[in-house]
C-alpha cells in the first residue's frame, strides 16, 4: 500500500478512455453512435460529428480480449452444434443491447472451443447460460487488476 497518495488508475485496461467521446461521434467500423454517454446501435440516425473507432472494434482489430471462454469435455464433443447454437444465442442477444460486445474469435479445437470476446461481462453471461442450460462444472479466473475474465466449462457424459 503506498502513503504518498498519488492517484493510482482504476483499471490496467489500454482501451478504457478516462474521458468519454463527444455526443454523436460515430464508429466507422461497425457503425455504432455515441450518444447519451453510451455507445449504441444507430436506429434513428441522426447528425454525426466525428468518426472514433469503438473500444470493441479496436479490441476485435488488436485481437486483445476482455473475455475468454473455454469449452471442453465429453458432452460437449457429443453436443457440439446445441452448445455453438447456445453460445451464438447470448452473443446475439448481448449484442442487440450493446455494440460493444462481440465474439473476436470462436476458434474450435479438437474436443475444445475458444470463444474470445470484445466484453468481460459477456464471458460471463455465457458461462452462466452454459451452466443453467447443461450443468458441468465452471470455474471462473480474474486477472489480477486488470479487466479480463476467462472462465472454464467443463462436463463429461
Amino acid at each position: 500500500m503506498r502513503s504518498d497518495r498519488i492517484i493510482q488508475p482504476k483499471t490496467n485496461d489500454p482501451y478504457h478512455k478516462a474521458r468519454k467521446d463527444s455526443e454523436g461521434a460515430y464508429c466507422p467500423e461497425c457503425h455504432a453512435l455515441y450518444r447519451q454517454g453510451r455507445w449504441v446501435w444507430d436506429r434513428k440516425g441522426g447528425k454525426l460529428l466525428e468518426p472514433r473507432v469503438c473500444s470493441a472494434c479496436r479490441r476485435a482489430r488488436d485481437r486483445f480480449p476482455a473475455g475468454e471462454v473455454l469449452v471442453t469435455g465429453s458432452y460437449f464433443k457429443s453436443h457440439r452444434s446445441e452448445i455453438e447454437n447456445l453460445i451464438s444465442n447470448v452473443v446475439g442477444e448481448e449484442n442487440g443491447r450493446s455494440p460493444l460486445k462481440r465474439v473476436i474469435d470462436f476458434d474450435s479445437q479438437e474436443g475444445a472451443l475458444r470463444v474470445s470476446l470484445t466484453d468481460d461481462h459477456l464471458a460471463r453471461h455465457i458461462g452462466d447460460a452454459l451452466y443453467k442450460a447443461y450443468r458441468g462444472k465452471l470455474e471462473v479466473r480474474r486477472s489480477g487488476g486488470d479487466k479480463f475474465v476467462r472462465l472454464y466449462w467443463h462436463r463429461d457424459a
